[in-house]
């Protein structure tokens, strides 16, 4: 895979970065888009946003993260999504309507597959079911598809290969690894090719968008010191590894903890800690 990523126009935030100058850094770069709600309101105009979205990006391919599952992160921080299975395959076919004949990179659910580790049977087995349901639904489209499946100190390679088995389909691309979280690109990269001497039809890809100093223990919301990892590239030196992404949007807080906002809202002096802390990044402060 070789594509121009999209690196859009953030004018939405052009105040925030005014304010915390160094964080212009970070919208140099192709970042994600995620879709998802955050209360009970219904997501409205959906398919119409996408498609203006593709208007823009033209020949460039944009990345979104698809983060609308059902009791979505458990109950914890970055809690919410839609409220029932017909509330979510609605959102998914919304979706659909929106990429047309696009081909974009879609990050599925991030954390749903090992947060079913954590769920009683009978619920874990209807998630398996939506997001099998979901994914056969995407792959209708000429979408390139990866299935979050966590990091590299959450769930085993087998563990992964286990649901891996019943969520996807051989029009999938593969799985997506990192996402949120800090393991270092050489962790993740190690971690994920063992994945795939277990499923040798799937490639990757890294969320490389704050690994940078790698993790801070396993201290996942907030944790202090931490930097951007590399830039968003297709060349990985990796076989089966397709591209580093900035998934998780650097200077996004991952919740109320270290004294940060509530989860994905951007803070402005962790994105500058991020910035400063970059070694392959110059700055005058």
């Amino acid at each position: 895979m070789n594509y121009p990523f999209w690196v859009f126009d953030w004018n939405r935030v052009k105040d925030y970065q005014e304010k915390y100058p160094l964080s212009k850094e970070i919208f140099k770069y192709p970042l994600s888009l995620w879709y998802g709600k955050r209360n009970a309101k219904p997501i409205k105009g959906l398919a119409k946003s996408l498609k203006r979205l593709f208007k823009r990006s033209g020949n460039n391919m944009p990345v979104l993260v698809i983060y609308n599952m059902p009791n979505r992160d458990i109950g914890q921080y970055s809690k919410g999504g839609a409220k029932t299975h017909d509330e979510y395959i609605q959102f998914i076919k919304d979706f659909i309507e929106g990429i047309e004949d696009k081909s974009p990179i879609i990050i599925f659910e991030p954390d749903a597959i090992p947060h079913l580790t954590h769920m009683p049977k009978r619920e874990a087995k209807n998630r398996i079911q939506l997001m099998k349901e979901a994914i056969d639904l995407l792959t209708t489209t000429n979408a390139i598809v990866y299935i979050d499946v966590g990091h590299s100190n959450w769930l085993v390679p087998d563990e992964v290969n286990y649901y891996l088995k019943r969520v996807s389909n051989p029009k999938v691309r593969g799985f997506s690894v990192n996402v949120s979280n800090y393991r270092t690109t050489e962790e993740s990269v190690k971690w994920a090719n063992k994945i795939c001497e277990l499923r040798e039809d799937d490639y990757y890809v890294v969320d490389t968008s704050r690994n940078g100093n790698g993790p801070h223990g396993n201290e996942w919301c907030n944790p202090p010191g931490r930097a951007l990892g590399e830039p968003p590239t297709c060349t990985t030196e990796q076989d089966k590894c397709d591209a580093f992404l900035w998934i998780k949007i650097p200077g996004e807080s991952d919740g109320k903890g270290n004294g940060g906002p509530r989860a994905g809202r951007m803070w402005g002096e962790m994105a500058e800690e991020l910035v400063r802390n970059t070694k392959w990044i110059k700055t005058s402060s």
